[in-house]
């Protein structure tokens, strides 16, 4: 009997949503016009001023726009993202007008390099050669579009240019880090940091530069531009993005920049050359490639070669323990997450954490430096926002750190059989009225990840009846609707839903939402239980 899908041969690598990737993408190409709008329309030795117009009144505009300011923690977190992500927005002026626009491009384009190095420190986020490979050949297929022989190396530029790509690469990993508070839109959380850089560049602006001498019609129009589509529309773009996509993935968009700058110099007259167009197509690959699972990732699930780190939320419940114990029986690595520590056994780690703590949870998972997390949380009495709540987490933790969700959910989420269009939760026939709660609060679970921006999961709904017994091995697989014995009863022990768990982990199959059954009879069962089945409700967890 067959456990479950191998994973076929040839399947293309999993890419992240196109609408994300690209909605994302639009802040970097937004800032490649910076160096044409500053050179062209700017007054130059202003770079401070240009960098406070780009922030204050656009923070100012997203905090009007929202009404939400910080609470708690979120007072200093605010103004240390804002220093990092906006307070150094100077340093780009200043490298755009000490430096070509070749040179200041090519710095800039090694932030992904130094977004790795800092996320494998603060994320616990393990740089791979993959992306490594790629973000060299990105700053490489930058430094042939853009740096000609004529470019100069001006030190203070060069310093500025670092600069500047440093602390952006501190403000992606440390907003990848803290995420939002919930509730606060990327909107809010952009006006908070905009709010933050700019009264940062108030003081020394004032002192050092104050207000150009002559500001024409251009120089209203490029600060507008820079306030508008570069400031408050690109970063809230961007901070959306970050919330949702993996790091890896997210930062080397940010070689956009450089290639649309080199876009609007060809519109203007300037030709590529042979070398510039294969340096053009080689950064758009790196872009490209990092959107890709590194091949790497596919061969760590291959059922043969039980290499993986596997967390457990819930590892202490019928389910959750019956997971951790199935995935360390086969060699894997087993965070077991839990308020109460679970019992020792070899490849086990027990990790300390309340389900209903959302920082807790994401700083557990990055620690653990997991491949893979299974969600096995549930209440009793059923507790509907809990459970979308730590769902939820967890997929944000998995959008950021590039992890397999797999969530064991309700069968009220399930199609009834010989219905279609009626879900087995509004089938009185499967699911009494007492356990109605119950069943809704499993197909809410299963919108929640549906919604979510976060396209690697897996919902596995078990059958009508869930309950302890024997491991056989033995299941049948489906996918949304209910499936059930030929006498019409529909039954899997704990056991096995675990093992048809790991299975799915270790060999993923191409749909998204899954069901299994016992395939074995009565054999799973434990005898005093091989009577006329009771019918229960659909479990959660």
């Amino acid at each position: 009997m067959a456990t479950g899908p191998p994973r076929l041969p040839g399947m293309p690598p999993h890419t992240h949503r196109p609408a994300t990737v690209l909605l994302t993408a639009l802040a970097p190409a937004a800032w490649g016009t910076t160096y044409a709008v500053t050179t062209e329309l700017l007054p130059p030795g202003h770079p401070m001023f240009a960098g406070l117009l780009r922030a204050l009144p656009a923070g100012l505009l997203g905090l009007a726009l929202t009404r939400v300011l910080p609470r708690g923690d979120w007072w200093w977190r605010a103004a240390v993202l804002g220093a990092l992500n906006i307070g150094g927005m100077p340093l780009l002026f200043v490298a755009a007008e000490r430096l070509p626009g070749g040179v200041a491009a090519t710095l800039g384009a090694t932030q992904p390099l130094l977004v790795a190095a800092l996320a494998g420190v603060v994320l616990h986020d393990r740089p791979t050669l993959w992306r490594w490979t790629w973000g060299v050949l990105g700053v490489a297929g930058v430094a042939l579009v853009v740096l000609g022989p004529q470019a100069r190396l001006d030190p203070v530029g060069v310093l500025a240019g670092l600069g500047h790509t440093a602390t952006m690469a501190g403000g992606v990993v440390l907003t990848k880090r803290w995420g939002r508070p919930a509730g606060v839109g990327p909107l809010a959380l952009t006006g908070w940091q905009l709010t933050v850089g700019g009264l940062l560049l108030l003081p020394p602006t004032l002192a050092f530069e104050g207000v150009p001498q002559r500001i024409d019609a251009g120089a209203v129009g490029g600060y507008l531009w820079l306030g508008s589509m570069g400031g408050l529309i690109a970063y809230t773009l961007w901070f959306r993005g970050l919330a949702t996509l993996p790091v890896g993935a997210a930062a080397p968009l940010v070689l956009l920049s450089p290639l649309v700058a080199a876009v609007i110099g060809a519109a203007r007259g300037e030709s590529l050359s042979p070398l510039q167009t294969c340096g053009f197509v080689l950064a758009l690959a790196a872009l490209l490639a990092a959107q890709l699972n590194p091949p790497h990732t596919r061969r760590r699930t291959d059922p043969m070669k039980p290499l993986m780190t596997i967390a457990v939320l819930g590892a202490t419940g019928m389910v959750g323990s019956r997971i951790v114990a199935e995935a360390a029986a086969r060699g894997h690595r087993v965070p077991a997450l839990s308020r109460k520590p679970v019992g020792a056994h070899p490849g086990v780690i027990p990790v300390p954490v309340d389900a209903g703590d959302p920082d807790a949870v994401h700083e557990a998972l990055a620690r653990c430096g997991a491949d893979a997390v299974v969600v096995t949380v549930r209440t009793d009495p059923v507790d509907e926002d809990f459970l979308l709540g730590a769902t939820r987490t967890v997929l944000d933790a998995g959008a950021r750190l590039g992890l397999r969700v797999l969530v064991v959910g309700g069968a009220g989420a399930l199609r009834s059989p010989g219905a279609p269009g009626l879900l087995v939760a509004d089938d009185p026939a499967h699911v009494p009225a007492r356990w109605r709660p119950v069943a809704a609060a499993g197909v809410a679970q299963l919108r929640a990840c549906r919604s979510h921006p976060h396209t690697d999961w897996v919902y596995l709904s078990p059958p009508a009846l869930l309950e302890p017994g024997l491991r056989t091995a033995r299941y049948r697989r489906g996918t949304d609707t209910l499936l059930t014995a030929a006498d019409g009863r529909s039954w899997i022990s704990a056991e096995d839903l675990a093992v048809a768990a790991v299975d799915e982990l270790q060999a993923p199959g191409p749909d998204r939402h899954i069901t299994v059954v016992d395939a074995g009879g009565d054999r799973g069962r434990p005898a005093a239980c091989r009577q006329a089945v009771v019918r229960k409700g659909p479990v959660t967890s």
